[in-house]
C-alpha cells in the first residue's frame, strides 16, 4: 500500500494563532507498511479553554509514538483504542498537572485514519470531519460530537442552520476534557485513485460537502487545499482552517496460507483500457498527448486528429458516468447544443466520428487562461479591462439567448481569455435549450449553478431565463470590478439567502476607483426582480461600450442589506429541545444507578 498526502493548515481571518494540529507517517519499508500501516492524524484545539495549541500538538504527539511503537499486526480498532486513550490521559494530566498555567482545563478535538492492507479504519472524538471520494461520491466518514448534532438528530434545526448556528462550536465529546474517552470507530474498504479528507470545522462549517466533493476531484491535491482555505477564508471563516487530502497510490490484499501471509496488488477500480490516457489513440482517429485536466465527471485531453493534422481537445467523461441516465443527458445535451452554435466568443463544439466507442466530445482546443485563474492574481482588474471582458461575454450571450439558449452556470471559470485575445463562454453542461426536457430541482448543487454566481431565481428552484445570465454576469463583473464577491458569508446558504433578502454593497465602497457609470451598470444587471434588470445582454452591452449612453439612477442609495436569517422562531423549539434532552439524561442516569 501508499498513500500521499497534502495537507494545510492556517490560523484564519479572525483567530489570532492555529491551534490545530496535523500529522502524517507513512514506514519507508514494505514490510513495516503491510504490517502496522499508514496513519494520518489532524486535531482541533478547543476554543474556550486553555492551551488549545498545547492540547492539540500533545494529542497527535501521544497517539503518533504509541502507533510507531505498538506491536506490528495490531489490530486496527485495538490500535486506534491505545492511541486514543493514550492521548486523552495526556491531555488531561497535562491539563491538572499544571492548573496554575491557565484554569485547569484543555481539550482538543483527534481523527485518525489508519491505512492498512486494502482498507481503512477511522476513529474520531469531536467534531473534525473525514471524508471519502471516490469517483463523484462523496462520503462522511465521522458523525459531529457536538450540540447542533443533536439538534440535527431531535429536528430542532437543519443541516443548513447548524452550519451558521452559535452553538456550532459546543462539543459533546473532546480530547482530555474527563479522565476517560468516548471513541466513534468507522472502517471503508479502499481501492486505488480513492482520495481521504480530513479537515477542522474552520472549514466545512464555510464550505459544504458538494464543494469540498467538486474542488478536490477537478484540482491537484495542492491546488485543492489551496483553493479550499482560500474559499473558506474569503467566506470569513471564524476558526482555524485545516485541510488533509489523502490520495491512495497502491492497494494491497492478504491472504493467508497456513499461517504465512500471502500480498497480492488489488487491480484499478477501471480496468486497464477502459479509461483513456495519454499515448493511446481514441476511434483510430485521436491521437491523445497529454492530460489537460480532470473534474469529477471527465477529463479534457490534448489530441490530435489524425483526419487533418488538427490539434483538438476531448472531454472524455469518466466510466462510472457512462451508465448513468442523469449524467449521460447532460453529457448529450452539452455536446447538442454546442454543435448548434457557430460563434467566435463561444468554444466551438467539432463534428466527431458517427460511431463512437464510447462518449465523448470534441472540441476545439484553446491556449489560455480562465478568468478566474486570471483574477487569483490580480484583483480587482482594471475598469476598462473589466468593461471590455464583460461586453465580449455580452456578445456571446446575445447570440446565446438568440438561439433560445440559456447558459445557467456563468461563472469565471467558465470564461477563457486565449492567447490571441479572444474570449470563449465554455461548458453548456447545464445549459438550458428552450425544446429541452426539463430537470428536476433537488436543493442546491454545483451541477445547477455556483452560489457566489447564481441569480435569485436560481436559488429560489426556478429554471431561470435570458435574465438568469444577465445576473450571473452582473456578478462576474462586479467582482473584477471590486476585487470580492458580490456576497459572501460563512458558508453557501448564507450566500445564497443574501441574495434573496438584500443587495450586495455598493461597488464603489469596495473599490472608490470605479466611475459611478460602471457602478450603475452592475447594480442594473443585479437587481433581485429579473423585470428590473436589463431586458437583454444587447442592452447591457450598449452601456459597456459607450458610458455616455448611461443614465445615473442613483440605484447605490435604494440598495437594502441582507437580512440575517430570522433566528428568534428557533428558540422555542431549541430551548423545548434542550429541557427534553436534559429530562432523558437524567432518566437514563436515574435508570442505571437504581439498579
Amino acid at each position: 500500500m501508499e498513500v500521499t498526502c497534502t495537507e494545510r493548515s492556517v490560523q484564519g481571518p479572525v483567530r489570532q494563532n492555529n491551534e490545530d494540529r496535523t500529522a502524517f507517517f507513512q514506514p519507508d519499508s514494505l514490510e513495516e507498511r503491510r504490517s502496522r500501516g499508514i496513519v494520518a492524524l489532524l486535531a482541533d484545539g478547543v476554543g474556550g479553554e486553555d492551551r488549545g495549541e498545547v492540547a492539540s500538538r500533545l494529542a497527535v504527539e501521544t497517539a503518533l509514538k504509541i502507533f510507531r511503537e505498538a506491536a506490528p499486526e495490531t489490530a486496527p480498532a485495538k490500535l486506534l483504542g491505545q492511541m486514543f486513550n493514550a492521548a486523552n490521559l495526556a491531555v488531561y494530566d497535562a491539563a491538572h498537572q499544571n492548573p496554575s498555567q491557565g484554569n485547569g482545563a484543555m481539550s482538543t478535538t483527534l481523527a485518525v485514519s489508519l491505512f492498512r492492507h486494502d482498507e481503512m479504519a477511522v476513529a474520531h472524538i469531536g467534531d473534525t470531519r473525514i471524508y471519502h471520494l471516490r469517483g463523484e461520491t462523496l462520503t462522511r466518514l465521522t458523525t459531529d460530537h457536538s450540540y447542533v448534532s443533536l439538534e440535527v438528530k431531535l429536528g430542532l434545526v437543519s443541516e443548513h442552520q447548524a452550519m451558521t448556528s452559535r452553538l456550532r462550536s459546543v462539543l459533546t465529546r473532546s480530547i482530555g476534557h474527563d479522565h476517560f474517552c468516548r471513541v466513534t470507530y468507522a472502517s471503508q474498504s479502499i481501492a486505488q485513485g480513492d482520495i481521504i479528507i480530513q479537515c477542522t470545522d474552520g472549514l466545512y462549517a464555510s464550505v459544504i460537502d458538494d464543494e469540498i466533493r467538486d474542488i478536490v476531484s477537478h484540482h491537484p491535491p495542492a491546488e485543492a487545499c489551496a483553493r479550499l482555505i482560500a474559499l473558506a477564508e474569503r467566506r470569513g471563516a471564524d476558526d482555524n482552517i485545516s485541510v488533509q487530502v489523502l490520495c491512495v497510490q497502491s492497494v494491497e490484499m492478504v491472504n493467508y496460507h497456513r499461517g504465512t501471509p500471502i500480498y497480492y496488488r488489488v487491480p484499478d477500480m477501471a480496468p486497464a483500457g477502459n479509461e483513456i490516457a495519454p499515448g493511446q489513440v481514441l476511434d483510430e482517429r485521436y491521437e491523445i498527448s497529454d492530460a489537460i485536466s480532470r473534474s469529477g465527471m471527465a477529463s479534457i485531453f490534448k489530441a490530435t486528429d489524425r483526419v487533418d493534422g488538427r490539434t483538438v481537445a476531448l472531454k472524455v467523461p469518466h466510466m462510472q458516468f457512462e451508465s448513468d441516465i442523469g449524467s449521460y443527458q447532460r453529457f448529450e445535451r452539452e455536446e447538442a447544443i454546442g454543435l448548434a452554435l457557430d460563434h467566435p466568443s463561444i468554444l466551438k463544439i467539432l463534428p466527431g466520428p458517427e460511431h463512437k466507442s464510447r462518449p465523448y466530445i470534441v472540441m476545439e482546443f484553446l491556449e489560455g487562461q480562465t478568468l478566474a485563474e486570471v483574477l487569483a492574481a490580480l484583483r480587482p482588474l482594471p475598469e476598462k479591462d473589466a468593461v471590455g471582458i464583460a461586453s465580449r461575454v455580452c456578445e456571446a450571450l446575445e447570440y446565446l439567448h438568440a438561439h433560445k439558449v440559456v447558459h445557467r452556470d456563468l461563472k469565471p471559470q467558465n470564461i477563457m481569455l486565449c492567447q490571441d485575445g479572444s474570449v470563449r463562454l465554455m461548458d453548456f453542461g447545464i445549459a438550458k435549450a428552450e425544446r429541452a426536457r426539463r430537470l428536476t430541482w433537488v436543493g442546491f448543487s454545483p451541477t445547477l449553478g455556483t452560489p457566489d454566481y447564481m441569480a435569485p431565481e436560481q436559488v429560489k428552484g426556478r429554471r431561470g431565463d435570458e435574465r438568469t445570465d444577465i445576473y450571473s454576469l452582473g456578478a462576474i463583473l462586479y467582482e473584477m470590478a471590486t476585487g470580492s464577491a458580490p456576497f459572501e458569508g460563512e458558508s453557501p446558504y448564507v450566500i445564497m439567502n443574501a441574495r434573496l433578502s438584500g443587495d450586495p454593497v455598493a461597488p464603489r465602497k469596495l473599490n472608490e476607483h470605479l466611475s459611478p457609470v460602471l457602478e450603475e451598470i452592475i447594480l442594473h444587471a443585479l437587481a433581485r426582480e429579473p423585470g428590473q434588470r436589463y431586458r437583454s445582454a444587447a442592452e447591457m452591452k450598449v452601456e459597456l461600450d459607450d458610458y455616455e449612453r448611461v443614465e445615473l439612477t442613483h440605484r447605490d442609495e435604494r440598495l437594502q442589506a441582507p437580512q440575517i436569517w430570522r433566528t428568534r422562531w428557533r428558540l422555542g423549539p431549541l430551548i423545548a429541545g434542550f429541557i427534553v434532552l436534559q429530562i432523558f439524561i437524567a432518566l437514563i442516569f436515574y435508570l442505571i444507578f437504581r439498579r
